[in-house]
């Protein structure tokens, strides 16, 4: 809608085309200076639809902001030209497109607060997981044993101030180091790069590469000292950290829902794979999903596979039955499952996608999702709550089976 508002603001310029022909002097300069504007301004914006693919157009709202004042100007020398109807057709057209615009910007405003918050929300979430529990903390990190004198395997926390906050190494060499993102909550570099990797003919030095969450992996060098600390070299920094208990919630909440696991499916045809994986979660005598439902390319790294939050599920005769609305498109599938496998019918905007004889889904998944897989399983409130902030604006990515 306000693209509409934007392309009718560019051709505004055609109301001042007969004025122009019949005024003289200074008001038909004038009046010919905003057309022209106007038609660059078209000629711009044909380009740049045609053209550009550029996501991010901040130059929207300025060259609205330009030819809202030109035409505006031009409204002023209508009046003093005696020109008093086309004035006020123009006048009442910039009224409709500028307020129109105004609300849409005004929307765009409050979402990207709301986007804000949101993600905000997801790091606190996220940081708040991973030490939910000594178990959580063990699984997501570990392990912790075996190494011996590998790797200065450990929690260990700053000593002094800095934009860095932690770092913690495991067993395998794998460390993450972590950095205040925002006033509540830490995020973390891991270890997409390489593990610690024992400096030539020094055995107390250790070099790795470390993922950011977004970026390119970069170094980092870490020094065991005598005092028993770790010096760290980062980005052009000099850190040293001592050895610390990690922030483990002492007394995690009571669960009342059970990770049950991934089912998935894969079915073939030429070069692409439709893929098929349920993430389920008991709740009593209720069911939770999230599902992938996509064709991909088969053998490929996809960055981009959306995910679906299933919701709630309520016990019917055909199976646990599920129904979510997502983006304007609608979808229902039902479920039976055991241990192993789970059979799936499944149905996205009124469309049959599954053959008649239903689809039958193994335990295991072909994608891994750390915000999928830590989700709270304290209640289903707390549930709902995790995937209404932490799948906004996130996808899976992961490599595509080979068919």
């Amino acid at each position: 809608m306000m693209y509409l508002l934007y392309w009718g603001l560019l051709v505004a310029w055609v109301f001042l085309l007969w004025p122009a022909f019949r005024l003289k002097g200074a008001p038909r300069v004038w009046l010919l200076i905003v057309i022209a504007a106007g038609i660059t301004a078209l000629v711009y914006e044909t380009y740049m639809y045609l053209w550009s693919f550029a996501n991010i157009r901040l130059d929207i709202l300025l060259i609205s902001m330009a030819l809202g004042c030109l035409y505006g100007s031009a409204v002023l020398v209508l009046l003093f030209g005696h020109w008093f109807n086309s004035a006020t057709l123009l006048a009442a057209v910039l009224v409709v497109i500028g307020g129109g615009m105004s609300y849409k910007w005004i929307e765009v405003s409050r979402e990207s607060t709301r986007l804000g918050e949101v993600f905000e929300e997801t790091n606190r979430l996220l940081f708040k997981a991973k030490f939910g529990s000594a178990e959580v903390y063990q699984n997501y990190f570990g392990p912790f044993d075996g190494a011996g004198d590998r790797y200065p395997v450990g929690h260990w926390q700053l000593d002094g101030q800095s934009h860095y906050t932690r770092l913690i190494i495991n067993a395998e060499g794998r460390a993450w180091l972590f950095y205040q993102c925002q006033i509540d909550a830490e995020c973390h570099s891991g270890p997409g790069g390489s593990g610690l990797r024992r400096i030539a003919d020094q055995p107390a030095q250790w070099r790795a590469s470390l993922k950011p969450q977004a970026g390119l992996a970069f170094d980092i060098k870490i020094t065991r000292t005598e005092a028993g600390t770790l010096a760290l070299e980062v980005r052009d920094h000099n850190l040293v950290f001592a050895k610390a208990p990690p922030p483990v919630d002492p007394a995690p909440a009571a669960q009342s829902m059970r990770f049950i696991g991934p089912f998935a499916h894969l079915e073939c045809s030429g070069a692409h794979a439709t893929v098929r994986q349920v993430w389920l979660w008991e709740d009593g005598a209720r069911r939770h999903a999230i599902g992938i439902f996509s064709s991909l390319v088969a053998g490929r790294y996809s960055l981009h596979v959306p995910v679906i939050v299933m919701g709630e599920a309520t016990r019917q005769a055909e199976g646990w039955r599920f129904s979510w609305q997502r983006r304007g498109r609608s979808g229902t599938a039902s479920m039976e499952h055991t241990a192993n496998d789970a059979i799936l019918t499944l149905d996205i905007d009124g469309r049959d996608v599954e053959d008649a004889d239903k689809l039958m889904l193994k335990s295991g998944g072909f994608f891994n999702d750390e915000r999928i897989e830590l989700a709270p399983l304290t209640n289903a409130a707390d549930w709902q709550h995790w995937f209404d902030n932490v799948l906004t604006g996130h996808f899976v990515s992961g490599d595509v089976p080979v068919c």
